[in-house]
């Protein structure tokens, strides 16, 4: 008869369900894994604060993720991976961009969106295109009687000049991010380090100004597009280990590769990996959890519900799939309910504590909206995703101040504002609607269709080596990017080390954060499946098979 191995997932992200989904789909017949998912809101944490617009005239929805979920294929191969095998059908979405300053209101003068850099999209083979500010150019603005043709001969050269200028910086980029033209520590160098280490010194570079024109690439380009990406404060993106950028979903790994959004949404991708998962327990937070006195192999949930507290007993393995700084008060609880002779699973769970201690986390805004104002100012310039920034560091103080509103962050974020392409048969007469990721100024009230606050996880040099404690790369080849290797669970996965341990509950940790390059997608999917295959299956003598 198979015996019955209990497992309690805590938390509904990508992680938990992937997790949720390898034991709920494995059969066999020594070992029959019962899963439960607890999940704070009143659903599933993948798709919980995705919202749904009615489509006039039509019996559906428009169902809208939140945040954006989009995918590149050089990078998130494991993701790709799962969801073709659980069915999911894939859209190409090669978004363009638009990068503008933000030049905040004045007693004197209005605010101001006004477009530096646009890039088409598709991979890069579209090009960049004129900002409205360059193609605009009065004759007054060069000379009040140059002809109209040679004003456009003029224009013209300035932006050949731009766009050669920029491939030459591109080049470069490229070039620093190879593997093997890499510093070579770079794996402990920050952003700001390895941005000034890399300014062109020599006497052509200044002769050209390409130093300057470096330096300006690095502040204008690179940051906004880095504190879009991590959904981070400049102050982050510098201090943020610079390896990672080289390699993840911009500059190496995508060539090539296109991005691309799940067809029907997250949504679809939250039914099918819950389809077998028979105990799911939604707005249950989690308020404790405990070790059973009378069974040390065993541990409890503790669960607050609208109708009072309740207690899952019985669990073999927990698994933390949320949050680092929300699984350890958690484990710290666990670690208050041991026995005093328990000493070795304390330190264990102590050494797990301390680890998770070290991650930092960022509080992120991200509203829909019809609200265009928060669009570059000249229609020409609206691209797929719209990253606006401000440059002028005396306005960013000054902007930051104010910054308290629920409606914004300070103005030390880039703010990423993506057009939502709408369903088929969606009036042409309705507005637009935009998601703004960390917006810096405040849509207006009347166009605001949601609002949701989250946190993300931002890498640190300390971040990453405490990181070695869940996650250890190996076999990876010099030409391999961080996270290209094979991984296996660090040392303080299952809080397990010693062999009188092997008899207590197994406390597993995954999540975004809990794998190597930044906090993303790819890392759900990988870190749960290690934790699945390598700890929980291995620990249960369960001889399992990913079937992706």
């Amino acid at each position: 008869m198979a015996r019955t191995v209990k497992v309690g997932i805590i938390g509904s992200g990508l992680a938990g369900l992937t997790a949720a989904y390898m034991l709920s789909s494995h059969s066999s017949e020594e070992v029959i894994f019962e899963v439960h998912i607890f999940e704070k809101s009143s659903t599933l944490g993948m798709d919980s604060s995705s919202i749904s617009l009615p489509v006039p005239a039509q019996r559906r929805e428009w169902r809208i993720d939140v945040p954006m979920r989009s995918f590149q294929g050089g990078y998130y191969k494991q993701l790709m991976s799962l969801y073709k095998h659980i069915g999911i059908s894939f859209k190409k979405t090669d978004f363009s961009y638009s990068f503008s300053r933000l030049l905040p209101r004045r007693d004197t003068c209005a605010r101001k969106i006004t477009a530096a850099l646009i890039y088409n999209g598709s991979s890069g083979t579209a090009g960049i295109g004129m900002p409205s500010s360059l193609s605009s150019l009065r004759k007054d603005q060069v000379e009040s009687l140059v002809p109209s043709m040679a004003l456009q001969l003029y224009t013209y050269c300035v932006f050949a000049i731009m766009c050669a200028r920029l491939l030459i910086l591109y080049i470069r980029i490229l070039l620093l991010s190879i593997p093997i033209f890499r510093p070579h520590h770079v794996q402990v160098m920050t952003f700001r380090a390895w941005s000034e280490l890399t300014v062109p010194r020599g006497t052509i570079a200044r002769w050209t100004m390409l130093d300057i024109a470096w330096i300006n690439f690095t502040r204008s380009v690179l940051v906004p597009l880095f504190s879009a990406v991590c959904t981070a404060p400049e102050s982050s993106v510098y201090e943020h280990p610079v390896e990672e950028f080289l390699e993840t979903d911009y500059i190496w790994l995508t060539l090539g590769f296109h991005h691309f959004v799940a067809m029907n949404g997250v949504q679809e991708v939250v039914g099918k990996l819950v389809a077998n998962v028979q105990n799911i327990h939604l707005s249950s937070p989690v308020t404790r959890i405990e070790s059973n006195h009378n069974d040390t192999s065993i541990s409890s949930i503790h669960v607050s519900t609208s109708g009072g507290p309740r207690v899952f007993a019985g669990f073999h393995h927990l698994i933390f799939a949320t949050q680092a700084n929300g699984a350890a008060p958690l484990l710290e609880s666990f670690i208050s309910s041991l026995p005093p002779e328990a000493h070795s699973k304390r330190c264990a769970v102590e050494d797990q504590v301390a680890c998770l201690r070290q991650f930092k986390y960022c509080s992120n805004l991200v509203i829909n909206h019809t609200d265009p104002s928060l669009m570059p100012d000249d229609w020409r310039d609206e691209r797929d995703l719209n990253l606006i920034y401000i440059e002028d560091d005396s306005f960013k103080v000054a902007a930051g101040e104010k910054a308290s509103s629920s409606r914004r962050v300070p103005s030390t974020f880039t703010m990423a504002t993506h057009v939502l392409t709408p369903p088929p048969g969606y009036p042409s007469h309705l507005p637009t609607v935009y998601q703004t990721t960390n917006p810096i100024e405040e849509p207006r009230e009347s166009r605001i269709l949601s609002v949701s606050t989250m946190e993300r996880a931002v890498l640190t040099i300390q971040s990453k080596r405490a990181l070695q404690g869940l996650n250890v790369e190996h076999g990876r080849m010099f030409w391999q990017s961080a996270g290209q290797g094979k991984s296996r669970l660090g040392p303080l996965q299952g809080a397990r080390p010693f062999k009188e341990l092997a008899h207590t509950p197994g406390i597993w940790i995954c999540g975004s954060f809990a794998y190597s390059g930044i906090p993303l997608l790819e890392g759900c999917v990988v870190s749960a499946k290690n934790v699945v295959a390598q700890g929980i299956w291995k620990s249960e003598g369960v001889i399992g098979h990913i079937p992706w």
